[in-house]
């Protein structure tokens, strides 16, 4: 177990943008595996997505008072997405990449199904994530106002 997490760590520090040494970005392109709805890992490198945060695996979600497993439903969503695929992951920021499966941004395409939220550095994203919440879409489909 600690031999997986000191992977994903050294596979995190390497997504470190590139464009602050004046180098082209850091680029992983594969066949990816998804993790959770937030992660992928592409070989050995484990690539978060960038501008997101999704619910974790176990994480459970409200409907009415009954809990449900929204991270799960969360992760099964992106495995259809990008799970077995030839993926291509640009870093964006430390930690974080935007992948691409065919011309689709698996962030946005987690936003816009309303498996995941924008984060402070997902602006771009927004827009997407108020369609999802007002369709009540993914997580927003128990939500209440």
């Amino acid at each position: 177990m600690r031999a997986i997490a000191l992977l994903a760590v050294i596979s995190l520090l390497l997504l470190a943008p590139a464009e602050a040494a004046g180098k082209k970005p850091l680029v992983i392109e594969g066949t990816a595996r998804v993790i959770d709805a937030g992660t992928l890992q592409i070989d050995k490198s484990v690539i978060r997505l960038f501008g997101i945060v999704a619910p974790g695996p176990r994480q459970k979600c409200l409907r009415g008072s009954l809990p449900w497993l929204c991270g799960a439903a969360a992760r099964t969503y992106l495995v259809d997405l990008a799970d077995g695929k030839k993926t291509r992951c640009e870093a964006v920021e430390s930690f974080n990449a935007r992948c691409i499966v065919g011309n689709r941004d698996l962030s946005n395409e987690m936003v816009r199904a309303g498996w995941a939220v924008a984060d402070e550095a997902g602006d771009a994203y927004r827009p997407a994530e108020e369609k999802a919440r007002a369709a009540k879409r993914g997580l927003w489909k128990y939500a209440s106002e």
